[in-house]
This record gives structure tokens, sequence and C-alpha cells, in this order.
């Protein structure tokens, strides 16, 4: 069994293979924590729903799939992309608890990518 550093190390890993798109590609990456912290999960979601986004919705659809990893199980497992993710959080059966461990997730699993993610 692997611990959680592994599992998010793992897929950061993985979502780095691909550069981001847009220009700013992996750039962006860097200010999506401080972002959170300032606006929360759920507003800068949000905010990579805007097609000019398009590395901030990738990397939301990433979050959304680690979160849905097995191993991490914060989200169900059929909600993988950043469309899930707001439909989980956002429903009248999840808690606040659920979002507020959602974040926490989201930022360590940061902490990884954005070292791992290159501007392309």
């Amino acid at each position: 069994m692997q611990n959680l550093e592994q599992v998010r190390a793992r897929n950061a890993l993985e979502f780095s293979r691909e550069p981001l798109p847009g220009q700013q590609g992996g750039d962006v990456i860097k200010n999506i924590p401080h972002q959170i912290m300032n606006h929360g999960l759920l507003a800068v979601a949000a905010f990579g729903f805007a097609p000019n986004q398009q590395s901030v919705g990738k990397t939301f659809d990433a979050i959304a799939k680690h979160l849905a990893d097995p191993s991490i199980g914060l989200l169900p497992p059929d909600k993988t992309d950043r469309h899930g993710l707001m439909q989980f959080l956002t429903d009248k059966a999840t808690t606040s608890e659920a979002l507020k461990l959602a974040t926490a997730e989201a930022m360590a699993w940061l902490a990884y990518a954005k070292r791992f993610v290159k501007k392309a």
C-alpha cells in the first residue's frame, strides 16, 4: 500500500507529462495555490470554466482525477473532471467538511504538481 505522498507524487507526475496549453502554460499552476487560499477551491475551479483559461481548467481536471483516485477517495470514482468536481462539491448532500478535505488535498497535490509541470 502506498502512502499519500506517493499517491500525490504519482498523480502529479502523470499530469506533468503533457504541457499545459495557453500563453502562460505551466506558469499558471504556480498561482493556483495562492488563488485557492484567497478565494477558495470552488471559486478558482469556476475560473477554469472560462474559455481563455484552458490551463486552469486542465489543472482542475487533474485535481478532480486525483481526488477521485481510489487511494484518496474524496470524490466518487466517476467525478474525474472539473464538471464532476463542481457537481459533487456543490451538491446539497456534500458537507462543508468534505469541501475542506478536498481543498486540503488539492493543495497538497498542487505542491507536487507545481514542481513537476514545466512551461511549454
